[in-house]
């Protein structure tokens, strides 16, 4: 299918853990290696080992579970789909306290998006992570499902320089930061494309917006972070979903 912003910043992040030989290699592999948790659903966030389609029943993970066939599958047994994406979908409304069919579209529309880039991006994995369960191949997929989950919870959107356009990347430090206030976000990003297409300068730099106190945590705004096709989730299900920010950062603090 046709790639996206996502499906192309996942290829990178998993050509810099499975390729070699440039100089950069190592440095990269190590910093994308650092990325260890992405986006809402994985391991005990489903609950227990001992819950009934929770963490045992995934496939692989929570973003690599179902089909796209699923409603067809499951509308005999009055299921809207697969029932572990179905429990986490409850289960996501109610700590957000979103709607509950919101909420269960936006976990359909990550793994819809997942599954339409599997295929090409596992043949990047060129040694799958040991996992108890799984083929090669399907570990390969999982491995994709893994950094999909990483990169949309750390992406941001560049200015490409004087040609306009917008570039999505994942930028060191930037990545790292706390979600802003009321106040706004206390840092931007400003420079160019930073793989530098454009041929020149490609510095990509992090910029105070305003004064910041000393102690003061440097913030980024999430909610201008690039979305998946077909998203439309918003407020705390898509800060916890997509980014997983802790409920301290769903309420503005000086509100």
């Amino acid at each position: 299918r046709d790639p996206t912003w996502a499906s192309e910043l996942t290829a990178a992040a998993l050509l810099a853990m499975h390729e070699s030989g440039a100089e950069h290699a190592a440095a990269l592999k190590e910093w994308v290696s650092s990325w260890e948790a992405g986006g809402w659903g994985d391991g005990a966030d489903l609950g227990n080992d001992e819950v009934r389609w929770g963490p045992r029943d995934v496939t692989g993970s929570l973003l690599a579970t179902g089909s796209d066939n699923d409603a067809a599958i499951y509308s005999k047994f009055r299921m809207p789909c697969h029932p572990v994406v179905h429990r986490a979908g409850l289960g996501l409304a109610a700590l957000t306290r979103a709607d509950k069919s919101a909420a269960l579209a936006a976990l359909q529309c990550r793994g819809s998006n997942f599954r339409a880039m599997q295929d090409p991006l596992a043949a990047l994995v060129a040694a799958p992570t040991a996992r108890q369960t799984g083929s090669p191949n399907e570990r390969r997929r999982w491995d994709v499902a893994d950094a999909l989950s990483r990169v949309l919870s750390r992406a941001t959107t560049l200015e490409a320089g004087e040609g306009g356009g917008e570039v999505f990347a994942v930028v060191p430090l930037h990545e790292r930061l706390a979600h802003c206030g009321a106040r706004g976000e206390n840092t931007k990003l400003v420079g160019k494309d930073p793989v530098g297409r454009e041929g020149g300068d490609a510095d990509v730099l992090l910029v105070a917006t305003r004064d910041i106190a000393e102690g003061e945590a440097l913030t980024r705004d999430y909610t201008r972070a690039p979305r998946l096709p077909g998203d439309t989730s918003d407020g705390p299900l898509r800060l916890l979903l997509q980014f997983g920010l802790p409920p301290a950062a769903w309420v503005q603090p000086d509100e």
